[in-house]
């Protein structure tokens, strides 16, 4: 039996204000900011004397993540942001793809998604929701023999619809079109298998649920995707180095990128937060991600039947449980930013997302705090 009223005793924030804004950023539990205190107590007494045995923790950590996942720790990286992600990939296709070609995702992505492969100039071409659903068989044509990918969230960040990655993967690669998956409003709460769901890329930005803060993007990679398509960039790290140094400083001699996920790693980058990562993903495993999913549905359970019982209007798909997440955004038409300034008088913080209310319900949450939003929403009703 888990103690939830424990769990939210790991979070100070709790203390000071209902916080329903996990998909814009969770707060710290106290086991990871004693963790990133550690870290960085390193570097105040001992300097950058441990960075070699960092950088192997760093990879011992990505071996942990792709667990996660159901890959290899050799496809799994970080890069500073989704949009970082995107873009390598969107140079790496403009670079090596001579045929016209084009780029199916969601007219409701985050731009993250999206801008890089504007930005090269791809035929981007974007499926209109159905209420606020994406039917596969919608994605579906929208292909056509020139689509070289689908580009898709795992969860929706305006309405929190959960997209059947499988099913998707499983249609895709009979059409031999690319999957690339930004699993940022899912990972690592709700279940990923990139070998099972055919996924050839996957973005993951930790700070949304994976109480970090701002440490990066998860960045996964095939290893049939990296050989095909190598990134435009290069730097010191992403280069194999020779036996007689770790480094390659040789000029005007042949280099080669490193096979692993590593390639994407140009050059130094803010270890000590993301190492203190690991303790976030032990607090998580040891809570256990189907207890997890268990509360957050049993949470967003609450959350939507009192606003039914006020008569509001949903705007997430919430019919089907396997389409939900921990998002349920809502409407009161006019009233949403007058509301949302009312909640956050009373110390309620959510978020206003494509002109909706936007509540995503953690693990630190009780119904108590659901109960203090919904008689604020009552007066609006």
């Amino acid at each position: 039996m888990i103690d939830w009223e424990k769990i939210r005793s790991d979070f100070p924030i709790t203390k000071n204000i209902i916080y329903f804004q996990s998909a814009a950023m969770s707060p710290l539990p106290i086991p990871v900011f004693n963790a990133i205190q550690r870290e960085y107590r390193k570097l105040l007494r001992q300097g950058d004397i441990h960075w070699m045995n960092d950088m192997e923790k760093f990879r011992r950590q990505c071996a942990d993540l792709a667990e996660l996942i159901h890959t290899a720790g050799e496809n799994i990286t970080f890069v500073p942001n989704t949009s970082s992600a995107m873009s390598i990939m969107a140079a790496s296709f403009k670079n090596h793809i001579q045929k016209p070609f084009n780029i199916v995702s969601m007219e409701d992505e985050f731009p993250a998604s999206t801008l890089g492969y504007e930005y090269q100039g791809v035929d981007m071409r974007y499926v209109q929701p159905v209420e606020a659903r994406y039917p596969i068989e919608s994605i579906l044509k929208m292909t056509d023999r020139n689509t070289l990918a689908v580009v898709t969230s795992h969860v929706q960040y305006a309405t929190g619809f959960r997209q059947d990655l499988k099913a998707l993967g499983q249609e895709l690669k009979k059409r031999r079109i690319l999957f690339i998956v930004n699993a940022t409003q899912s990972f690592p709460f709700f279940p990923i298998d990139v070998r099972a769901m055919n996924i050839d890329a996957l973005t993951a930005s930790v700070h949304k649920w994976g109480f970090t803060g701002h440490i990066g993007t998860m960045f996964y990679t095939s290893p049939s995707f990296r050989r095909k398509y190598p990134p435009a960039w290069a730097g010191w790290m992403s280069v194999m180095s020779g036996e007689e140094d770790f480094i390659h400083t040789a000029k005007n001699a042949p280099f080669r990128l490193h096979d692993s996920a590593e390639r994407y790693i140009l050059g130094t980058f803010n270890l000590q937060p993301l190492l203190a990562f690991q303790a976030s993903v032990d607090y998580l495993k040891a809570i256990g991600f189907q207890n997890i999913r268990n509360r957050i549905m049993e949470l967003t359970d609450y959350l939507i039947n009192g606003l039914n019982k006020l008569k509001v209007k949903i705007i997430s798909p919430v019919a089907r449980k396997k389409e939900r997440s921990a998002i349920i955004s809502f409407s009161l038409g006019a009233k949403n930013r007058l509301c949302i300034k009312t909640l956050a008088k009373n110390k309620i913080s959510v978020g206003e997302r494509a002109g909706n209310i936007r509540a995503s319900l953690n693990i630190f949450n009780n119904f108590e705090d659901i109960d203090r939003l919904l008689e604020v929403v009552k007066n609006f009703c």
